[in-house]
């Protein structure tokens, strides 16, 4: 076991083997053992080492000084030295435990610390974050030459700013205000252009009552940035001054001051959505691509946004419901949860003034204080979440229109979006990541029909299995309305459930009728996304049941149609759009069998009307 050996440059560059310093060496020694410590288990060259010491200006005799300096390490480390310093392809390897070097330990007790704080726990952040700046001795590589080590005290001095930021904005939310006003204007004369600081040092008086003092400390700083930079401050900048003026800046540990109208101890986290389904089958890669943009949520600069799309009946509200619950625990401020009624039976998209004045209620402001106007809720809302992680689940969206004034505005929340139609504006304007799910595979078809129906029954028939999959097309909606029916029939075999699903193919969609339920109803389903389409598009749709199969190219469906290709190419986006075709390859389409037979019972003469009587065109 070899001995152990701490090495630190949060300050200057140091080595303690045994609790006993050791000395580093003269400066560019230092420098060169900065350079392995900062690239540690990575083998560096000896043209990297040069550059790192001298940059441009390297003497003859560098490489050999380079060599005498990892020398004279290897003795400083004593017998133990052939396990840190490895000659490797004409260059140097310095290998240690990440608990070796002292900016390991800062940055892991930083991240404990955003972690304690995400969870509510504000003490224990305060403490973890006083830990890790009690790490530093200085400034880090105090004393060390060369461009390398000037380039990296740069971004080290980043990471110290931005931690005792954090512990500043931690006091804050603590409310210890006064405390805080005097640490942050002692760093704000340090970075005059620190907008955070400046924001933090507001609501910091703000808080201590001291509101003249926060209103000349912006007006102070945006003189500055407009003057040395020629930037006006920051939208986030600009809000709290506004909200200090009218009195409604809302302070993180205060009962005697709230955003206007907000009830008095309403801070308890909102959990609106439904129930979970029990099991959520095939969507495993939908649902990590979801996590992976809530889990980089407080790294980016933007709101993670996810649009969820797919045709009528594939799950969008299930993956949506199950996927929130999933993450929950990241969003610990609560759960936001609103159906907008963008293409569901007997009722018009959802007005957004209605649905802010819904989450606005849910975040404790009063009804009597609710703004008249959309664009004023909306900034309310905003406002109100700033300060949070919370997740907003929009369900069945018509438009990019209807959701905008319902997003989060700062980075650390998330929206989550399910809509029958392709939110273009959305991705484009706002990144949002677009995810489609698609009808199951063969497999997961069958785990569906297992876990609803039981393994045992399913594998007793598994011929019937695939027919019944067969006939519901692989779609989750169907599937579910088969199991529904099968599991209040028990004693049935599924062979003779699979016979009564086999009606001809003039009839496909009468099976998977529901009287009882629009929203079950296979064929309300999917005509609430037909009656969406413009006519032209309507047209080709019922023109492309005379397509024998479940794939074509576009000049397949311009046969079929009788219509020019050109016509015909401009015409099946919309039809994309819509989730009732999808597009496979360049030119290349294919669409659900429940969908082919709706479009040609469309198509016939005398078509029948789908059970909702309030679908809109």
């Amino acid at each position: 076991m070899r001995a152990g050996i701490q090495f630190s440059v949060l300050g200057p560059v140091r080595l303690h083997k045994e609790g006993v310093e050791e000395a580093a060496g003269q400066p560019r020694q230092c420098a060169v053992l900065a350079s392995l410590l900062l690239r540690a288990g990575r083998p560096v060259s000896l043209s990297t080492l040069v550059d790192d010491v001298w940059g441009d200006e390297a003497p003859p005799s560098a490489v050999g000084s380079v060599r005498t300096y990892v020398y004279r390490l290897r003795q400083a480390l004593g017998e133990q030295s052939d396990s840190y310093v490895r000659l490797v392809d004409g260059g140097y390897l310095l290998h240690i435990r990440p608990d070796d070097l002292d900016l390991n330990r800062f940055k892991r007790t930083a991240a404990k610390a955003r972690e304690a704080r995400s969870s509510g726990d504000l003490t224990l952040a305060a403490d973890l974050l006083s830990e890790s700046l009690g790490m530093w001795n200085g400034v880090a590589l105090a004393g060390v030459p060369g461009p390398y080590a000037s380039m990296q005290r740069s971004v080290l001095g980043e990471l110290r700013l931005a931690c005792i930021e954090e512990h500043l904005a931690c006091e804050v939310d603590r409310g210890r205000y006064a405390e805080a006003a005097a640490e942050l204007s002692a760093l704000l004369v340090e970075h005059p252009l620190r907008e955070r600081v400046c924001g933090l040092l507001m609501t910091a008086l703000y808080g201590a009552g001291r509101q003249s003092e926060a209103l000349t400390i912006y007006h102070t700083t945006s003189h500055l940035l407009r003057q040395r930079l020629g930037v006006n401050p920051s939208p986030e900048l600009q809000q709290v001054h506004e909200r200090i003026l009218s009195g409604r800046l809302q302070l993180p540990h205060s009962t005697s001051r709230t955003v206007a109208g907000q009830h008095p101890g309403s801070a308890q986290a909102p959990a609106q959505l439904p129930a979970a389904l029990p099991s959520l089958v095939g969507r495993e890669k939908e649902q990590e691509q979801v996590e992976r943009l809530a889990d980089d949520a407080d790294a980016s600069s933007s709101v993670a946004i996810c649009v969820v799309g797919g045709m009528a009946g594939v799950g969008k509200t299930a993956f949506a419901t199950a996927t929130g619950h999933r993450l929950a625990g990241r969003f610990p401020d609560g759960q936001l949860f609103a159906d907008l009624h963008g293409a569901g039976p007997g009722a018009e998209p959802r007005d957004p003034a209605e649905v802010l004045s819904d989450f606005l209620q849910s975040l404790g402001v009063r009804p009597e204080a609710l703004p008249e106007t959309t664009q004023a809720r909306g900034l309310m809302f905003r406002g109100l979440l700033a300060k949070r992680r919370m997740l907003v689940v929009l369900d069945n969206a018509a438009s990019t229109d209807q959701v905008k004034d319902l997003l989060p505005g700062s980075p650390g929340s998330m929206a989550l979006i399910t809509s029958r139609m392709q939110l273009h504006a959305l991705v484009a304007a706002y990144q949002a990541l677009p995810l489609t799910l698609l009808p199951l595979c063969q497999a997961d078809a069958r785990s569906f029909l297992a876990r609803r129906l039981g393994a045992s029954r399913t594998a007793a028939e598994p011929e019937a299995v695939d027919r019944i999959i067969r006939f519901a097309g692989c779609l989750p909606l169907a599937l579910a309305n088969i199991a529904a029916r099968a599991a209040y029939r028990p004693q049935m075999h599924l062979a003779s459930l699979a016979d009564e699903y086999a009606p001809s193919e003039h009839d496909v969609l009468d099976a998977f009728a529901s009287e009882e339920d629009p929203v079950l109803d296979v064929r309300a389903s999917i005509a609430r996304s037909y009656r969406r389409l413009d006519p032209e598009a309507a047209s080709l749709f019922r023109a492309l049941s005379a397509w024998p199969g479940a794939m074509f190219a576009a000049s397949d469906a311009a046969n079929t149609a009788a219509q020019p290709e050109q016509r015909v190419r401009q015409t099946l986006p919309r039809l994309i759009h819509a989730h009732l075709i999808s597009e496979v390859g360049p030119g290349r389409y294919s669409w659900n069998r429940l969908v082919a037979a709706f479009a040609a019972e469309q198509a016939r003469p005398d078509r029948p009307e789908a059970p909702d009587q309030a679908l809109t065109t």
